[in-house]
């Protein structure tokens, strides 16, 4: 057991402030009665201490607490953590209003099995002024902000691919193939955007976030100071995380933190309507011998390909030319992403 004697504070068993500089009658002091009571019933000792700081948004506090079972046994500190009585994150100050619970942790102090300290960190909500009796600041007319009122932000990151150059740039846009009709190895660079976009609601359906994935903008996508041309945006997530803040009434009202994840192509992403088109080729395909369907090339080549008509066999029925000129091929089309109304922005 911790000699208590050597660090000040409030100690429940006790009633005194640490060192016996003070005595005071009964619970006068403890922060938290009901896990005091809990810790009276199960013979523990508390001892409470706090330190205090002064924000522009008033005063934070961070509050520990000393749990001494005084009985050698080993238990882990998610029991304490779980503690029905202890206080959970985004509960308020037990005498600061506003001031929110806003991070909670239980260790073993000095590797002693059966004596823990638990930390709690005592802030107000982001954006919360003047002692947490407001959601934010004003607008300069009167007007009380809160965290719903921030802007809609986009943090956007460059993807820089390497693609196979086709055409060159010139008006005819020739193709870069040499005489034989081989197309040289000229890559250029291909960027696409990946954002990932943040603002605040007041709902967010969890389950909603699985309706919001490998989705494209069917409409012209308008929000905030954004603006983007339809199909050119990828919808790859979108989740919330709750929050709370104060009002100007004192009162703490619950509000999302919401993200989403997005990839912009001024291209468009596919070939339209959330699909793409897929040159028809394959490695090998089928042939006619002796009224037998027979698959040819048995043993496939290194990185040879044919044309394909829709039943397999060879599209230019040509062996020697296994791949039709340009506008003669067949492609098949695939549909890989949905199209949706992007609707999940509630400013």
């Amino acid at each position: 057991m911790s000699d208590f004697n050597n660090f000040g504070g409030l100690t429940s068993e006790t009633g005194s402030v640490g060192g016996g500089s003070g005595v005071y009658a009964g619970d006068r002091g403890i922060l938290f009665p009901e896990f005091d009571e809990w810790a009276r019933i199960n013979k523990a000792i508390l001892k409470t201490n706090t330190r205090a700081k002064l924000t522009d948004r008033g005063i934070e506090e961070t509050i520990t607490i000393d749990i001494d079972f005084n009985d050698n046994l080993w238990r882990p500190s998610s029991t304490i953590i779980a503690n029905s009585e202890l206080p959970k994150k985004g509960d308020e100050h037990p005498t600061i209003t506003g001031c929110l619970l806003d991070d909670i942790s239980i260790t073993n102090f000095n590797n002693q099995p059966d004596h823990f300290r638990a930390t709690l960190n005592y802030k107000y909500p982001e954006n919360e002024k003047s002692g947490g009796s407001s959601g934010g600041g004003s607008s300069g007319g009167g007007e009380v902000l809160t965290p719903v009122d921030d802007p809609f932000l986009i943090s956007f990151t460059p993807v820089i691919t390497r693609i196979p150059l086709a055409n060159d740039l010139s008006p005819l846009k020739q193709p870069i193939v040499n005489p034989n009709g081989e197309p040289y190895d000229i890559k250029v660079n291909k960027v696409r955007l990946d954002g990932v976009c943040k603002w605040n609601q007041y709902d967010w359906d969890e389950e909603d976030t699985s309706k919001w994935t490998n989705v494209i903008n069917l409409d012209t996508w308008e929000v905030g100071e954004y603006k983007f041309a339809k199909e050119t945006i990828l919808l790859n997530y979108v989740i919330g995380n709750v929050a709370f803040f104060t009002n100007e009434n004192g009162q703490r009202v619950r509000y999302y933190k919401m993200e989403a994840g997005i990839s912009y192509d001024d291209s468009g992403w596919g070939d339209g309507n959330g699909g793409v088109s897929i040159r028809q080729q394959g490695s090998f395909y089928y042939h006619k011998v002796n009224e037998k369907i027979v698959k040819q090339p048995r043993d496939r080549s290194a990185g040879q390909v044919f044309d394909l008509d829709d039943s397999g066999k060879l599209l230019s029925d040509n062996i020697n030319n296994p791949l039709v000129d340009a506008g003669n091929e067949k492609y098949q089309f695939f549909k890989i992403y949905e199209l949706k109304n992007f609707n999940f922005v509630d400013l």
